[in-house]
């Protein structure tokens, strides 16, 4: 049984999404989920308990939906300029 591992590379290679394809997914999910109003609050389970620590306790930094809603923006603006910088230029 013969494995033919170029024509193997050269499948995952071609079924690979590009970078825009991911960015575009990513986007559509963060809109699905703020319309949603889904909370991840409480999703993430610890896998083994954590020893004690003795002193003042840390609050944990939470994000906030704004705080993600202005990333999005930003990186959907850099999006856009980048589209246009690239129909401006060529």
């Amino acid at each position: 049984m013969s494995i033919e591992w170029k024509e193997i590379r050269k499948r995952i290679r071609d079924n690979k999404p590009d970078r825009s394809a991911q960015f575009r997914n990513y986007l559509t999910m963060i809109d699905r989920l703020s319309s949603k109003r889904v909370s991840l609050k409480g999703s993430m389970v610890a896998t083994a308990p954590q020893p004690a620590r003795a002193g003042a306790g840390r609050r944990v930094a939470t994000t906030d939906m704004k705080t993600v809603m202005d990333r999005y923006h930003q990186k959907a603006l850099r999006l856009a300029q980048a589209k246009y910088y690239a129909k401006q230029v060529g």
